[in-house]
C-alpha cells in the first residue's frame, strides 16, 4: 500500500455528495434517559455536512439496521441521490449495517484504518463536545 493511500482524507480529495462517512463520535458512553449509548453520524465528506445521527446501545458494534436505513434515506432525500461511496472505519464484518444498508442502494463501500478519518472525527467530536457540554470549556 504506497504512503499517498494512508494518508488523512481531506475535504479537498472529494466532491459534495460523491462520497458520504459514517462513524462514532463519542469515546465514553452518553446517558440517555439512563440508558448508555453510542452516537453515530452521516456525513458529506467534501462539505462535511453533518445530515444526521443514529444511535446504538453501547456494547454493540452498529446502530439497528431501521434507524441506518431512515438516516441513510432522510440524506438522500436532502441531496436528491445516493453518494457513489459510503466511508467506514476499520475493517469489512457482516454485521455492519452502514454497510448493509449502503449495498442495498447501491453504493460502493471502502473501509479506511481511523487515523485516516482523523479530520472529520476530530472536527466532529469536538462540535458535538461543545454542543452536549457547553459549560465544559469554562472550567
Amino acid at each position: 500500500m504506497s504512503k499517498s493511500s494512508l494518508r488523512t482524507m481531506q475535504p479537498s480529495d472529494y466532491q459534495v455528495n460523491k462520497t458520504w462517512l459514517a462513524y462514532r463520535i463519542n469515546t465514553m458512553p452518553l446517558q440517555v434517559e439512563g440508558q448508555a449509548i453510542d452516537l453515530y453520524v452521516l456525513q458529506d465528506a467534501a462539505s462535511m455536512f453533518l445530515f444526521g445521527n443514529a444511535f446504538a446501545p453501547s456494547g454493540t458494534a452498529y446502530p439497528p439496521a431501521e434507524e441506518v436505513e431512515q438516516l441513510m434515506v432522510s440524506a438522500r432525500d436532502k441531496k436528491n441521490k445516493w453518494p457513489s461511496e459510503l466511508v467506514l472505519l476499520g475493517n469489512p464484518v457482516p454485521e455492519n449495517t452502514f454497510a448493509a444498508v449502503a449495498r442495498r442502494h447501491g453504493i460502493a463501500v471502502r473501509f479506511v484504518p481511523g487515523s485516516q478519518m482523523s479530520l472529520y472525527i476530530t472536527d466532529t467530536q469536538k462540535a458535538y463536545q461543545e454542543f452536549l457540554f457547553p459549560d465544559a470549556s469554562d472550567a
